[in-house]
């Protein structure tokens, strides 16, 4: 669905670029794309279903070697499926590290 505007403070950006999420006890490391976000969400694919309201480390690898990765604690909101057991997953930002 497209809208002609958007109701956020700061515009979501579109990328692609890799992601890991760290959660649970004892951890473990799921693997995917950040395919967007914003001052207050993220959008994932992933390649393994993470259960909604679930806390998760996130870091956005952008790819430069001279900074670090986009870290931030977030929480999934919305998941839908998509092929081959993959998912595309909305997520809130919680706090930035």
């Amino acid at each position: 669905m497209a809208f002609a505007y958007e109701k956020r403070d700061f515009e979501r950006v579109t990328l692609n670029t890799a992601v890991t999420l760290y959660y649970g006890s004892p951890l473990k490391e799921v693997e995917g794309v950040c395919i967007n976000i914003s001052d207050k969400g993220i959008g994932l694919e992933l390649s393994y279903v993470v259960p909604i309201g679930t806390e998760c480390h996130a870091k956005v690898h952008d790819g430069h070697q001279n900074r670090g990765p986009f870290q931030a604690l977030i929480e999934i909101k919305h998941i839908e499926p998509l092929s081959k057991g993959r998912c595309r997953v909305g997520a809130a930002i919680l706090e930035m590290f």
